[in-house]
């Protein structure tokens, strides 16, 4: 089969954010299919562009079409709308001069691929996958990024659309497809395929005492989080934590990534003379993998909005596979996997206290926490591996050729 995979956000392992639509279409590639991949400039994936509004490049055997729209997680709402609108475009102008395609894949966020996606099912006859990574537009409706009634009107209007448009509706949690559910009045196939493991990238046994050594971080309960630093990430929730927890010279937050937020977060590290938070620049996926090695727990952390409970983050996978406890500030479907396998604890959403005794109890129970890694680690394997999630979602994609 011929693949047309829209992504706008698509990142390689030398990028520093989620590889999803990578690690899927290279496999689909290995499996003997083609793949055309439609995405846009992120200043965080990886991609080396020039000034060229189309260039083609091949990664791992997949077609990449990188039209000149960019991205950054520090750029205004305004600029992002102009970004989202301008892939829309340019990717309509790609797909359509895609020879002999027999699918579309189409992964959100944000909400807008999927208008090249309905484009070009209408235009070519193609049917086409749809994929919530995130579901808009409710989330920002709930964080209050969207307030405009006619925008929301639109944008509610465009979503119901899509979901009709398309043959297949993959979600990343059964939270999503539950979310999915009360927008569609009939009836719409709807398989969950949640985020995966890089089982042979993040593995237990890496070394991660030279940058344990390098940061100075000697016998101290580390807790580590990686990737964006906005305002869902509401990783002031760990400053307030440090705060409580000042005293305990034997636990230390380390938060590696960049975001909108992360200037402010240094401000107040700096202005309370927080010594029990360290954050760092990002650095490539590539290199993750010793700095979890390194660590001793994961840390997924969400602002205090409940519809966010229902993420399936790349960070929460990339600690599963690693071997490392997992220690998350909100319920949900992820805190159930953990607390059901031993693999590390949940709390009722951003409630400190709770996640205060919870950070106790890991530094007072060592080897606990290597027995919760261990587990963490049997359910990547088990339950979450890539080759299995792609494969899952290529038999999808086989099916709308029949």
């Amino acid at each position: 089969m011929h693949i047309l995979y829209i992504h706008q956000h698509f990142a390689t392992p030398v990028g520093s954010t989620g590889t999803r639509s990578y690690e899927f279409a290279r496999r689909w590639v290995k499996a003997g299919h083609k793949v055309t991949l439609i995405t846009g400039y992120y200043d965080i994936g990886g991609l080396q562009v020039n000034k060229a509004l189309y260039q083609k490049q091949t990664i791992e055997g997949i077609n990449v079409v990188i039209v000149g729209t960019r991205y950054s997680n520090r750029q205004s709402y305004l600029r992002r709308i102009i970004s989202f609108l301008s892939f829309c475009l340019l990717s309509i102008y790609a797909g359509v001069r895609a020879k002999g395609v027999d699918a579309i894949y189409a992964s959100s966020t944000p909400l807008t691929v999927g208008i090249p996606a309905m484009f070009i099912k209408w235009v070519k006859g193609i049917p086409f996958v749809f994929e919530v990574r995130d579901q808009w537009p409710e989330i920002p409706i709930k964080l209050g990024i969207i307030k405009n009634r006619f925008l929301i009107k639109i944008l509610l209007w465009l979503e119901k659309t899509i979901y009709k448009s398309c043959s297949w509706i993959v979600a990343l949690s059964p939270g999503q497809a539950d979310g999915i559910k009360e927008v569609l009045a009939d009836e719409k196939p709807i398989a969950v395929i949640p985020n995966s493991c890089d089982i042979e990238v993040f593995r237990p046994e890496i070394d991660g005492s030279t940058i344990r050594q390098k940061r100075g971080w000697g016998d101290k309960l580390v807790l580590l989080h990686t990737g964006a630093m906005g305002k869902v990430n509401g990783l002031k929730f760990v400053i307030e934590a440090a705060k409580k927890l000042i005293e305990n010279s034997d636990i230390i937050f380390v938060l590696i990534g960049d975001g909108n937020q992360k200037s402010s977060l240094q401000n107040e590290v700096q202005k309370l003379r927080l010594t029990n938070v360290e954050i760092l620049s990002s650095v490539p996926k590539r290199e993750l993998p010793e700095f979890y090695a390194a660590a001793d727990t994961g840390l997924v952390i969400i602002g205090n909005y409940p519809i966010i409970e229902h993420n399936s983050a790349n960070k929460f996978f990339d600690s599963l596979s690693a071997g490392k406890a997992i220690l998350i500030n909100y319920s949900g479907w992820q805190r159930t996997i953990l607390e059901e396998n031993k693999a590390g604890f949940g709390c009722d959403l951003c409630n400190l206290d709770q996640f205060v005794e919870k950070v106790l109890y890991l530094n007072s129970h060592r080897q606990e926490v290597k027995q919760m890694g261990q587990n963490a680690h049997r359910v990547a394997v088990e339950n979450f591996s890539r080759d299995q999630l792609a494969k899952q979602a290529m038999e999808i994609i086989s099916a709308l050729k029949k």
